[in-house]
């Protein structure tokens, strides 16, 4: 039967072995919160890229329901035997800038807003076509502004 014997402080400890030192400490504490930081910042990165393609995609329904008002508007070339004042595609009010909000979750007043810009331009006579464009202008946090563009020909109502 073997005993054992307790001294003082130490015992049967050998020195300098079974501890980490402070520089290893050191450099393991940096490493962990190089990681940390690393981790942070791509979760934020991920959710701005997420944030931005929710307002990219509001937009472009914006945009789209401005065209779809645009595509609406009646258009019988002059030169047919129908009444003139069918012709509503190249009005002036359909071409105004309209100022609104994207259509988005907003909490205690954060809207976004937006500007859509209209143009419309006979692009042949013969057949008749006309290319609508739709322009959606907003605004992404400190990033600048950004533009959603949509385009469609257009045949008239014969």
């Amino acid at each position: 039967m073997k005993t054992y014997r307790l001294t003082g402080t130490g015992g049967n400890r050998r020195s300098g072995r079974g501890a980490f030192t402070i520089i290893e400490v050191v450099f393991a504490t940096a490493i962990a919160a190089l990681v940390l930081a690393g981790m942070f910042r791509g979760y934020n990165m991920a959710g701005q890229k997420a944030q931005f393609s929710a307002w990219s995609l509001a937009a472009n329904t914006t945009a789209m329901r401005q065209m779809e008002q645009v595509i609406a508007a009646t258009w019988i070339p002059s030169y047919t035997n129908f009444s003139s004042n069918a012709n509503q595609l190249f009005s002036p009010s359909l071409t105004n800038p309209v100022t609104g909000n994207l259509c988005l979750p907003s909490a205690n007043g954060n809207v976004v807003t937006c500007t859509n810009y209209t143009t419309i331009t006979q692009v042949s006579t013969t057949p008749p076509y006309a290319m609508i464009e739709v322009q959606c202008v907003w605004g992404f946090l400190s990033y600048g502004t950004f533009t959603n563009t949509v385009a469609v020909l257009r045949a008239p109502n014969l």
